[in-house]
């Protein structure tokens, strides 16, 4: 064989194995809830599609997963998140798809929020530690951090530098909404941050299919189990000690006046542990008082005690509890050096802001407001009355 043919030979072979070596990798569609347009979703697809940059993996088309899945007797994208055992087996049977990309955009709020999940076709499962949610203000915004976040899940790289928020532990008499309203706001204001974390309903029904769905105080070595299970690297959880929304009756002699005003109570700590050793990282301590007799009247009118429940984990939790945590040693190396910098620049400019600007700054009618509504939020002393 002369030096041309051998040259020809080599080559044919270095191609056929990085055909080879090339996992294929199909889309399904997206499964749309909360009143998204069908368009905006056919639109998603398109840029989930566009966004996969990675010689790891060859997509398939659109037709070929729709006859997959018709093989296994699927019908719709969204039966992919909760396959039964046998249909789990008929897809590891089917040859040409190692992974299938899965996800869900939905409206939160004014804002969109996606989920996208890696399965691996040959067993079924979802990979846990390839998993991602984003919340973002439109497709605009959605488009431009797909790219970047796909490339992370579909990295080789398995140990990634995920966290998982568990379920509160609520050691006082409170409103059902609590538990799951404070981790969602904390998940919502932490991913913001910048920290990478599992979907809660994710760890939800991970923990719930091994029986560890309750999870009050626990021993270091079931934080171990629980983080190997979840594949994390921390584990955050809080304690709340006091919820309450304090119901004040006021009578005004001058002009007769009666009614009532609300103060309302957090007090707790968010503990971050090791899902490695089970060893308490930081426990970072919140108590916080607001007075809610500030917010506008046309807010309020209407409001139930639910109601300003739910304000005050909406407004307590990005404002006081998040800030101490990012600044926490165990989480400020987790986070982009932007997040904690911008931390530490706020608050340096708060600091420094001369006391008779702020006065001065307050005199008109919604300056003054804001102003009262930020003193409302500082840290007072339980014996301080309004």
């Amino acid at each position: 064989m002369n030096l041309k043919h051998l040259f020809a030979a080599a080559l044919c072979a270095v191609l056929t194995v990085g055909a080879y070596a090339a996992d294929k990798l199909a889309i399904a569609e997206p499964v749309g809830k909360g009143g998204v347009p069908a368009a905006d979703i056919e639109a998603f697809w398109g840029i989930l599609e566009s966004s996969v940059q990675s010689d790891e993996y060859t997509l398939i088309s659109r037709g070929a997963l729709k006859q997959m899945m018709t093989e296994i007797g699927l019908t719709t994208s969204s039966d992919l998140v909760n396959l039964n055992s046998n249909q789990k087996a008929r897809l590891g049977e089917v040859e040409g798809v190692k992974y299938i990309l899965v996800s869900e955009i939905g409206k939160f709020g004014t804002r969109l929020n996606c989920t996208m999940r890696i399965l691996d076709a040959s067993t079924g499962e979802i990979d846990q530690a390839r998993t991602a949610n984003l919340r973002v203000a439109d497709l605009d915004q959605l488009a431009d951090q797909i790219e970047s976040t796909l490339q992370t899940m579909l990295s080789d790289d398995k140990n990634l530098k995920t966290s998982a928020l568990l379920t509160p532990i609520i050691k006082v008499s409170a409103p059902a909404y609590l538990a799951e309203d404070f981790n969602v706001r904390l998940e919502s204001s932490l991913m913001e941050k910048g920290l990478r974390l599992q979907n809660l309903q994710s760890v939800a029904k991970i923990l719930k299919k091994n029986d560890l769905d309750n999870l009050n105080e626990l021993e270091p070595k079931m934080y171990v189990k629980v983080g190997k299970l979840l594949e994390v690297e921390m584990l955050i959880q809080a304690t709340i000690t006091r919820f309450e929304i304090e119901k004040i009756a006021f009578n005004v002699a001058e002009t007769g006046a009666k009614g009532f005003r609300y103060i309302g109570h957090l007090e707790g700590s968010v503990r971050i542990v090791s899902a490695r050793t089970g060893e308490t990282l930081a426990s970072v301590p919140f108590e916080e008082r607001v007075n809610f007799r500030d917010l506008p009247i046309s807010m309020t009118r209407d409001w139930t005690v639910d109601d300003y429940g739910k304000y005050l984990i909406k407004t307590i939790i990005p404002a006081e509890i998040i800030p101490a945590l990012v600044n926490s040693p165990a989480l400020k190396e987790k986070l982009p050096a932007t997040a904690s910098a911008k931390e530490s620049e706020a608050k340096e400019s708060e600091a420094k802001e001369p006391e008779a600007k702020e006065e001065s700054a307050g005199k008109g009618a919604s300056a003054g407001i804001a102003r009262r509504l930020l003193d409302g939020l500082r840290r007072t002393t339980p014996e301080q009355k309004d």
